[in-house]
């Protein structure tokens, strides 16, 4: 049994100790009931309003709407940006959700709804989540031609879940991306380049497509936040710690050589804090190691199984 509780309480300080560890860098989910969360917008403020309904979380929602002709930055375009810049080596996790509009326009060419663009004056961005037709794709611009790293049906009037995790790099052997869609993982650890050589990106998310397209369309944002873990922005797709090891079979005790019953060799008794696998260094700002013991046997307590 001190075996069971010794792993469950390194388990829970590991646990614990991985939550200090994690960190919210941002969050532009529109909480405050403005923009104010993003740095500027390119495009026109009149066609990305906040609203209340419809939203994935919490109370707010952003509503991108944009018009043949509505023009900046020489695009069709209405987007929000964040002018922080992802440099060589940062690694991040971004999660949000969006919904495009059950009256949203199929059109056979290209319109972006998030991207990371390159601090350059011209071409297309390294990554970028993307609709052309009926297919929606994450696509990278570092070749020629464009590259689709995953694609799937595109399916309008229905919330859809993203968690990207990206390690951001001009090496092609260093930058990574993992992504999740509606809560499944689909791309798993693609080492792939992430910046232009020299250059870094910042985040732009709305709308922004090919001039040519005539219809207008409604897409709607919420929920972004970026962090270090994936427990920051989507602790749902975390899997749970292992399960303790089980004990094994102490065995039975024997006759001694006068006859006598002796104990099978066992470990001597061991203070409590170091059969917790706590020393006077380690997992000190969880607490004492008796508060994770209580943890700990609290973990191992049967439960009533639910009828």
């Amino acid at each position: 049994m001190r075996r069971l509780i010794a792993a469950a309480a390194v388990s829970l300080c590991f646990f614990i100790a991985t939550q200090a560890r994690a960190s919210v860098v941002w969050r532009g989910d529109f909480e405050t009931g403005n923009l104010s969360q993003w740095t500027s917008v390119d495009g026109l403020t009149s066609r990305l309003t906040v609203v209340s309904s419809p939203v994935r979380q919490g109370s707010y929602a952003l509503r991108t709407e944009l018009w043949n002709g509505d023009f900046a930055s020489n695009g069709n375009r209405n987007e929000l940006v964040r002018v922080v810049p992802n440099t060589e080596g940062q690694e991040e996790y971004y999660a949000w959700s969006t919904m495009f509009d059950a009256s949203y326009p199929i059109a056979n060419t290209w319109q972006v709804f998030t991207q990371w663009h390159h601090s350059g004056c011209c071409g297309s961005p390294p990554l970028e989540f993307d609709v052309n037709g009926q297919t929606m794709s994450l696509d990278s611009n570092v070749k020629t031609p464009l590259v689709t790293l995953w694609s799937t049906p595109l399916v309008v009037g229905v919330w859809h879940d993203f968690v990207l995790h990206v390690i951001w790099s001009s090496n092609p052997d260093l930058g990574l991306i993992e992504l999740w869609y509606d809560g499944k993982k689909v791309i798993d650890g693609k080492v792939w380049q992430t910046l232009y050589a020299g250059q870094v990106n910042y985040l732009k998310q709305g709308l922004y497509r090919d001039a040519s397209i005539q219809p207008t369309a409604v897409v709607y944002h919420d929920g972004m936040v970026i962090g270090t873990t994936l427990a920051d922005v989507a602790p749902q797709l975390v899997p749970p710690p292992p399960p303790p090891p089980d004990e094994p079979d102490a065995g039975t005790g024997g006759s001694g050589p006068d006859g006598g019953v002796f104990e099978s060799p066992s470990v001597p008794p061991q203070p409590a804090a170091r059969v917790a696998g706590f020393n006077a260094s380690g997992c000190s700002s969880a607490g004492s190691a008796g508060g994770l013991l209580i943890a700990a046997f609290a973990l191992l307590r049967p439960r009533r199984r639910k009828r």
